[in-house]
C-alpha cells in the first residue's frame, strides 16, 4: 500500500481538535490508541450552555474521547501507517488519475526544492484528501459545497476551565445563530472555534482578531472567562461548511472522510466519521481483493456499509441544528438536562458515538428532552 499526502508532517490544520469517545475502538483496532492517548487529554463529558446561559454538565457512560491537536494526531497516524507496512509519501499532491480496464496510474507532483513527480500503478485508490479533494473531481464526483457556516479559531492561554472534573470536559456554547466549541490541550491551551453562517461573518469587517473576541465575550458561559486570556499564535479560517454526500462513480476509487461526506462541525463527530470511514473502506478493498479483484459487484457494500454507519448521524446532526438555532427550545433541553443527568448521557452518548445515533429518536427521550 502506498499512502501519498501532500503536507509534510507534522503541519498544522484547522479543526476543532476533539475525538468523540467512539474513535476509541477504531483506533484501538488500528493499533494507534495508545500513541494518541497518550498525547490528549481525556474528554469524559461536555459541558453545555444554553443561549440564556443555562448549562449543564453532561458525562459520558462509558469511555472518554480525547482532545489533541491535529498536528500531534496526524503526525502520529501517518507515523503509525508506516508501521503498519505503508510506503508513506509525504508532500506528494496528486494532479492526475489515469484509468484502463486493469489498473489506475496515480500521477503526484512534489513541488518543495525538486521539480519531479511520483507515479504509481494501483488496483484501487481511496481518496481520503478532505472537503475539496482531488480525487472526487478528478473522478467527476463532484465539487465541494459552496454555501455553509465558517469557522474561526485559535488557541487560547489563559482561558480556566469551570466546574468539576473541568479539565475533562469540552465545553458547547449556543447562540441565536453561532456556536462556540472548547477543547483543552495538554499544554495549558485551549483550542477555542467559532461557527458562524456567511452573513454573520460578512459583518466582521476590520480586523479579525477584536471581531473574535467580541465574539466570545457575547457568550454567557465565556464572557466572564476571557477577560485574561490571550491568542497564542494566529486565527485559522476554514469554510464553507455544509451537510453533503457524494460517491465516486467509478467502483474502483473509493470516497472516504470528508472528500466522500461532511455534516456541521457541531457535534463534533468529524474525525469519528474520518477515522471509522477509512476504516470502512480498507475492509471493502480487502474483501474484494480476497474475492478476485476490485468490480462494481465486490465494491458494491462499501456504500451501504456507509449509509448503515452513518446515516443515523446525519439525521441527528440536522435535527440538532433545526433545535439549536431556536433559543429557548435549546434553553429547554440544556436545562432538562441540568436536572436530570441521565437525559444528557444519553443525548451526549448518541452525539459521541457511544450509542446510536437512533437512541434518541424515541419519543419517551425527546419528551423527557423538551419536559413535555
Amino acid at each position: 500500500m502506498v499512502v501519498l499526502d501532500r503536507a509534510k508532517f507534522p503541519r498544522p490544520k484547522p479543526c476543532g481538535d476533539y475525538l468523540n469517545p467512539g474513535c476509541d475502538a477504531v483506533l484501538d483496532r488500528i493499533g494507534a490508541r495508545g500513541a494518541v492517548a497518550g498525547a490528549a487529554v481525556p474528554v469524559t463529558g461536555m459541558r453545555i450552555v444554553a443561549p440564556d446561559g443555562t448549562q449543564a454538565a453532561t458525562r459520558f457512560s462509558t469511555g472518554s474521547g480525547y482532545a489533541v491537536t491535529r498536528t500531534a494526531l496526524d503526525h502520529l497516524l501517518l507515523a503509525n501507517a508506516g508501521k503498519a507496512g505503508a510506503s508513506v509519501i509525504e508532500d506528494a499532491s496528486v494532479v492526475r488519475l489515469d484509468r484502463d480496464d486493469l489498473r489506475i496510474r496515480v500521477t503526484a507532483e512534489r513541488a518543495r526544492g525538486q521539480s519531479r513527480s511520483e507515479q504509481c500503478l494501483a488496483r484501487v485508490v481511496i481518496g481520503a484528501d478532505g472537503l475539496r479533494s482531488k480525487i472526487a473531481r478528478m473522478i467527476g464526483a463532484g465539487d465541494p459545497p459552496r454555501r455553509g457556516r465558517f469557522t474561526i479559531g485559535g488557541y487560547v492561554e489563559g482561558l480556566t476551565p469551570v466546574g468539576p472534573d473541568r479539565h475533562s470536559f469540552g465545553e458547547l456554547h449556543l447562540a441565536g445563530d453561532r456556536y462556540c466549541g472548547a477543547a483543552y490541550l495538554p499544554d495549558g491551551l485551549a483550542n477555542v472555534t467559532i461557527a458562524l453562517g456567511h452573513r454573520a461573518l460578512r459583518a466582521w469587517r476590520g480586523p479579525l482578531e477584536a471581531h473574535y473576541w467580541a465574539a466570545l465575550r457575547a457568550f454567557p458561559g465565556l464572557a466572564s472567562r476571557v477577560a485574561r486570556a490571550r491568542l497564542v499564535g494566529g486565527l485559522r479560517t476554514s469554510g464553507p461548511l455544509a451537510f453533503w454526500r457524494r460517491s465516486a462513480p467509478d467502483p474502483r476509487v473509493l470516497l472516504a472522510g470528508d472528500a466522500a461526506a461532511f455534516i456541521d462541525p457541531m457535534t463534533g463527530q468529524g474525525i469519528y466519521l474520518a477515522l471509522r470511514g477509512g476504516e470502512l473502506a480498507a475492509e471493502a478493498v480487502v474483501r474484494a481483493l480476497d474475492r478476485g479483484g476490485p468490480t462494481s459487484r465486490t465494491l458494491a457494500g462499501y456504500e451501504r456499509a456507509r449509509r448503515r454507519a452513518f446515516g443515523g448521524a446525519f439525521v441527528l446532526s440536522r435535527l440538532l441544528q433545526a433545535a439549536t438555532f431556536r433559543p429557548p427550545l435549546a434553553a429547554r433541553a440544556v436545562r432538562r438536562m441540568a436536572v436530570r443527568p441521565d437525559l444528557g448521557t444519553r443525548f451526549i452518548d448518541a452525539v459521541g458515538n457511544v450509542a446510536p445515533a437512533t437512541s434518541v429518536f424515541r419519543p419517551g427521550f425527546l419528551a423527557g428532552l423538551l419536559g413535555i
